[in-house]
C-alpha cells in the first residue's frame, strides 16, 4: 500500500480534531481488519507520534526505518468539512517514496494512493510490476497546490498511469482530469478502451457508476448525515480491495466499499475504520439494486 501517512487537522462545524490519516491509514487498517497481511510503502517525519506509531503497529501497519525522513517532517493536511465542499491545504510535504521500499517479493495486490505526488509514475510501474492485482486512487496525480497549499485539480502530466494498473477508483473531477470527460460513464467508457475492467466514479452524494467487465453499473448511494468526510474516498478503496481479493466479484466488492464510506461519513477522522455490522446488509442491498447503464 502506497502513499503519505499523514498528520491533518480537520476542522468540524463545532470543534477542530487533530489525528494521523493518509491512505495507509484508513484504507491500511480497513485491508486489516480484513484479516490481511499489508506491508506500506510511505514517508513520515522525525515529528511522527511514537504513541501512534505502536497504535499503528498494534493494529497492522508497521512503520520501519525504510519510512522515516531524516530530512522532512510529516506531511500534513488542513480540512475543512465545515462548507457544502471539502477543502483542503497542504501545510506540510514529506519526502518522496522511492524504489527503496518495494516489496521484495510478488504481493497478491497493491492499493496506490498518492495524495501529494509523492509516488512517480515509474514507481506506480514498478509496483504494478510486483503485484498480481493493482488498484489505483489517483487524486495524487491529478492535484495541484497553490501558494497557500490550496489543493485543486488539473491533468496529470503523464496520462499513462491508467495503462499501468487494473483498477481505479476516481471522484468525478479527477476523472475528467484524466480522461477528459465530464460524464462519468463515458469516463469509465474511456477506462475500458485502454484496457481496463474495473473502474469506480464517485459523486459525494449521488450515484457512482462501477465499470465490472464489459458492463457499467449504476448504484445508488445511501443518504447519510455527514459529520467529517475526511478519509471516505479511503475506506471505500480498502473496503472494495479487501471483499474482492476474496469474492473476485467487483461489483459486489464496490457495493460494499460504497456502504462502508457512506456509513463512516458519521464518524469522526479514524474512528471510521471500525465498520458497523450494517454495512453488509446496506452492501447486500446496493447489490441487488445496482443496475447496469451501459456496455463496453
Amino acid at each position: 500500500m502506497a502513499g503519505f501517512i499523514t498528520i491533518d487537522t480537520i476542522q468540524l462545524q463545532m470543534r477542530s480534531v487533530t489525528s494521523i490519516g493518509g491512505p495507509p491509514s484508513y484504507a491500511g487498517l480497513i485491508c486489516s481488519r480484513f484479516g490481511m497481511d499489508v506491508r506500506i510503502m510511505t514517508k513520515v517525519g522525525h515529528d511522527f507520534p511514537d504513541d501512534q506509531s505502536v497504535w499503528l503497529a498494534r493494529n497492522g501497519i508497521v512503520l520501519a526505518d525504510v519510512h522515516r525522513s531524516l530530512k522532512k517532517a510529516t506531511t500534513r493536511f488542513k480540512i475543512d468539512n465545515r462548507g457544502s465542499s471539502r477543502e483542503l491545504t497542504l501545510l506540510n510535504r514529506c519526502e518522496e517514496i522511492l524504489q527503496d521500499q518495494l516489496p521484495q517479493a510478488r504481493v497478491d495486490a497493491s492499493l496506490v494512493s498518492p495524495i501529494a505526488g509523492e509516488v512517480s509514475s515509474s514507481l506506480l510501474a514498478e509496483v504494478s510490476a510486483l503485484s498480481d492485482f493493482t488498484f489505483l486512487d489517483p487524486q495524487g496525480f491529478v492535484r495541484t497546490f497553490d501558494g497557500t497549499g490550496k489543493v485543486g485539480i488539473a491533468q496529470p502530466k503523464d496520462r499513462s498511469i491508467l495503462t499501468k494498473v487494473d483498477a481505479v477508483k476516481m471522484a468525478r473531477d479527477e476523472a475528467e482530469a484524466l480522461t477528459g470527460k465530464t460524464s462519468p460513464t463515458e469516463a469509465l467508457e474511456r477506462l475500458a478502451s485502454l484496457g481496463l475492467r474495473k473502474g469506480i466514479v464517485t459523486q459525494g452524494g449521488e450515484s457512482c457508476f462501477v465499470l465490472d467487465g464489459s458492463r457499467i453499473y449504476e448504484v445508488q448511494v445511501p443518504k447519510a448525515p455527514v459529520v467529517d468526510l475526511t478519509g471516505a474516498g479511503d475506506i471505500l478503496s480498502g473496503a472494495t480491495m479487501s471483499v474482492y481479493l476474496r469474492s473476485r466479484d467487483f461489483l459486489r466488492s464496490a457495493c460494499f466499499g460504497v456502504a462502508a464510506s457512506s456509513l463512516s461519513l458519521q464518524m469522526i477522522a479514524l474512528s471510521k475504520v471500525d465498520l458497523p455490522m450494517s454495512v453488509d446488509e446496506n452492501a447486500k442491498r446496493l447489490y441487488s439494486q445496482a443496475s447496469p447503464v451501459a456496455h463496453v
